[in-house]
């Protein structure tokens, strides 16, 4: 008996202990327009950035958190997509306590057309774990709606 709620354990803490890679699942309909509107948000970043800047483009975009981002992987088009919480200190500490970064919002409706909004933020940590958080700029990606499907239409700085 004592052999077996020993194997119980282990099962159950081997089954759901376990963490998901996000490149692992499926995306449905909705996640694939996020995972659109972020390679051609990466399209317009690499475009500006070449324009402005004569270094190289750091190849890492951090946005803040979702539920509704979880699906989208870790990397696109050579691109590291890392996901994080404004709450995480270490990560500022990290980057000489200053970080842009991009927050994806959900999907909305604007005139007709669909659209997911990306709002650019510059935020440093101050003394004392105070965060100041500045709103750069924004970028948006549209769709039109097509027999029955959200399809890729423009994006708009």
């Amino acid at each position: 008996m004592k052999r077996f709620l020993h194997l119980l354990i282990f099962i159950s803490i081997c089954s759901f202990g376990q963490n998901q890679n996000s490149t692992s699942l499926k995306l449905t309909e909705t996640d694939s327009l996020y995972l659109t509107s972020i390679k051609k948000y990466i399209v317009l970043v690499e475009s500006n950035y070449n324009k402005v800047v004569n270094e190289k483009q750091p190849k890492t975009i951090f946005v803040e958190d979702e539920d509704y981002l979880y699906r989208i992987p870790d990397s696109v088009n050579g691109y590291r997509i890392q996901k994080f919480s404004l709450g995480d200190s270490k990560l500022f500490k990290k980057n000489n306590k200053e970080l842009r970064y991009v927050k994806i919002f959900p999907l909305e409706i604007d005139k007709g057309k669909f659209k997911i909004p990306f709002v650019h933020f510059f935020a440093k940590l101050k003394k004392r774990n105070h965060l100041v958080i500045t709103n750069i700029n924004s970028s948006y990606v549209f769709f039109e709606f097509k027999n029955g499907h959200l399809i890729y239409d423009r994006t708009e700085k």
